[in-house]
């Protein structure tokens, strides 16, 4: 009979009482990925992210895998009574409730080892409205923050690979020489080596920004290293890709609800705003190219928000089906 300190020696130590909880929770997600679709993957990530101690308990499940087929032939089940007193009815799948004499949780490990999630698809995409953000904990030391209107691949069986369909994420990865992170964005890629950074891909052009560390733009033969303070935009049309210097404090700073301008164009911070709030906003071409030097805090007011933005901008916002469009103040470039 497979008693609760097996189990624990298993868990690498995990079922103390004031992870008891914590460890249910993992195994729970265990059983509840095995038939899992996208929709629960994601809230998954989400339980992840809550905690660091999420991570380690799961991590240690999944590494039990491994360990504790040689002790199921001695797990000996029965089902629990109700509180009534009968005996309950078996029920199928993840739902059913088991009792092992030693303790209900190692019977639960047990359980959820055996349905671990193999045939589950590796690739999975999570997308963002605008407006809105989210974070996605890939391991203890890996996390990234999707911005809104945001569209993001991953990998559940590597935790070191993730692609940017569209939008604007910022990363916190951690540093492994022997296998580096790799991020996909159209036919480049971006390789860390251990570092915080932003990345955007909009209208056809990557921007890349480094607040610490170390990042290589396509990596090879012709590859970009972006130490931190530095950025990168490739506008993907064949021209040079154009390395600039970058204040370290704007590199993801939308995450804390702000926006800070050296001289960027109206034209991306147009887009910019449209990720922000929920409103797409459009530039005339008059104005598109003029820089703005300012710090935008964002209070999720959307619309009205632009309204009060339009002064200090030096544009009018006109209405149009629904969209806003930026134009100049009259009929010059101002």
């Amino acid at each position: 009979m497979l008693a609760v300190c097996g189990v624990s020696e298993v868990l690498g130590g995990i079922m103390t009482t004031e992870m008891e909880s914590i460890t249910s929770q993992a195994i729970d997600w265990h059983i509840r990925l095995y038939h899992g679709d996208d929709a629960l993957w994601e809230a998954f990530t989400v339980w992840l992210a809550e905690d660091d101690r999420h991570v380690a308990a799961y991590e240690a499940v999944e590494n039990a895998d491994h360990e504790i087929d040689p002790l199921l032939p001695d797990v000996v089940f029965r089902e629990a009574a109700n509180d009534s007193g009968e005996q309950e009815p078996s029920i199928r799948g993840s739902k059913r409730r088991w009792v092992l004499a030693g303790g209900a949780l190692a019977a639960s490990a047990a359980l959820a080892l055996l349905l671990i999630p193999r045939f589950a698809p590796d690739r999975y995409e999570i997308a963002t409205r605008a407006g809105e953000t989210r974070i996605v904990t890939l391991d203890a030391g890996t996390r990234i923050i999707l911005n809104g209107a945001t569209r993001m691949t991953f990998d559940r069986k590597d935790a070191r690979f993730a692609a940017l369909a569209g939008g604007e994420a910022l990363f916190h990865v951690r540093h492994d020489a022997a296998n580096p992170f790799r991020l996909d964005v159209g036919d480049t890629s971006i390789e860390d080596a251990g570092t915080i950074f932003n990345v955007v891909r909009d209208a056809g052009k990557v921007r890349v920004a480094v607040a610490e560390g170390k990042v290589v733009y396509n990596p090879g033969k012709d590859g970009i290293p972006l130490d931190a303070g530095q950025g990168l935009e490739d506008a993907g049309d064949g021209e040079p890709v154009r390395v600039a210097p970058t204040p370290v404090e704007a590199v993801g700073s939308w995450q804390n609800r702000q926006l800070i301008y050296r001289g960027e164009a109206l034209s991306q911070v147009a887009q910019d705003l449209s990720r922000a709030l929920d409103v797409r906003i459009t530039v005339s071409p008059v104005i598109a190219a003029r820089p703005f030097h300012g710090t935008i805090a964002i209070d999720g007011s959307g619309a009205g928000q632009l309204d009060r933005l339009k002064r200090a901008l030096g544009v009018e916002l006109e209405a149009v089906s629904g969209n806003w469009n930026m134009k100049p103040v009259d009929s010059g470039d101002q």
